[in-house]
């Protein structure tokens, strides 16, 4: 599918497996928190999903030692099949169950993808090769949410969910043949040493990551009242990433100072983030939104680069990486459902604006810890 074109050499199968499974999640998936809600569940509950994912992927991370990656890629697909499915019937614990089958996907899929996807990436291209990982989401994401918002208007959300759930069998189907066929083998306590000094950085990316697509997208359920603004808003948001991904990437990767772009990026984040709770016009929130989407895509390929500059990229590292980054992400996102629940908005975007303020310097501390240690911080 992506295999002509030269920019893809290297990651044509990863880039390809990455475009079938954001076709089907980006299609039907990004409904999800609009579902909850016109079912009556409550804000707090559909972010405190978000807490539950992650913390259900820590243990497989953590204690799976023997990493088989053509099985486990599978086995995340079909999680995502039991995410689409687990919609299809409303009932109060769904919010639960969608969250447990998220959580499994983030621990059996996203290791194995990730060492597939970068298995041939080289250190000159690592910012690159991070943004075309994350602009395929945005590239489908400008079409598919306005059609699911058509199937939801016209069929209903089980037909959406049902054609979801079929289509996450294409890329089951792709997973085939020596490309994926690699079974490797290292222990925690290897994989954790290596990882050394990138634990705090992991934390805070992974948490902020999931800040724009997932905090902020359930938060505009207070402004957005029909499906069709819920797809509008997701291919808004799409189209803003795409423009924005490529564009500092490969400078990072040219110039190789990636904290250089980072710093002004990552502090204009924290003061946008601190603005957004006071906007009540939709119109005004969809503009500041959109503003902070620009500033996230510029950095976040940046953001992602940084700990594979310093350490190998073997199966240990996205088990270290996966851990260490949902573990942010369940701790960040449970203090922000409680928060949501007090009703103390406020200080719940207070707590992300402190973390995106904070870490580049956290960054520049953290990777001059590394230099001294004689790890070879390259490209930072």
């Amino acid at each position: 599918m992506l295999g002509h074109i030269s920019f893809f050499k290297g990651i044509k199968r990863g880039a390809t497996l990455n475009l079938l499974v954001q076709i089907f999640s980006t299609f039907g998936l990004g409904f999800a928190s609009y579902y909850f809600k016109i079912h009556g569940v409550e804000l707090y509950k559909i972010i405190s999903i978000w807490a539950i994912s992650p913390l259900v992927s820590l243990p497989i991370v953590r204690f799976i030692n023997t990493w088989n990656v053509k099985k486990y890629l599978r086995l995340g697909l079909l999680t995502y099949t039991g995410m689409a499915l687990s919609l299809l019937f409303f009932n109060k614990y769904s919010f639960l169950l969608y969250g447990i089958f998220d959580g499994l996907k983030l621990g059996f899929f996203w290791v194995s993808f990730n060492y597939i996807f970068f298995l041939k990436s080289t250190n000159d291209r690592y910012a690159k090769d991070s943004s075309i990982y994350f602009i395929l989401g945005p590239l489908v994401g400008i079409v598919l949410p306005p059609i699911g918002a058509l199937i939801i208007h016209n069929l209903g959300f089980r037909a959406l969910f049902l054609t979801t759930g079929l289509l996450s069998f294409l890329p089951l189907l792709y997973v085939r043949g020596q490309d994926f066929s690699h079974i490797t083998r290292i222990s925690w306590r290897e994989a954790d040493r290596a990882f050394s000094g990138l634990r705090l950085i992991t934390f805070y990316d992974a948490a902020l990551h999931f800040f724009q697509g997932s905090f902020l997208t359930i938060y505009a359920l207070l402004f957005l009242k029909t499906e069709y603004q819920v797809g509008g808003l997701l291919s808004y948001l799409a189209l803003i990433s795409l423009v924005a991904s490529f564009f500092l990437a490969g400078l990072s990767d040219k110039r190789r100072n990636r904290l250089e772009i980072l710093y002004p990026l990552l502090i204009i984040m924290g003061v946008v983030i601190l603005i957004i709770p006071a906007i009540k016009s939709l119109s005004l929130f969809i503009a500041i939104v959109g503003l902070y989407a620009v500033l996230d895509n510029l950095s976040l390929p940046i953001r992602f680069a940084v700990p594979m500059d310093v350490v190998k990229l073997d199966i240990g590292f996205w088990r270290a990486s996966e851990f260490y980054g949902n573990l942010g992400r369940t701790i960040v996102f449970a203090v922000a459902a409680l928060l949501l629940y007090i009703g103390n908005y406020w200080l719940a975007f207070a707590i992300f604006a402190l973390m995106t303020l904070s870490f580049p310097f956290i960054i520049s501390r953290k990777i001059n810890s590394l230099r001294l240690s004689s790890r070879p911080a390259v490209g930072l």
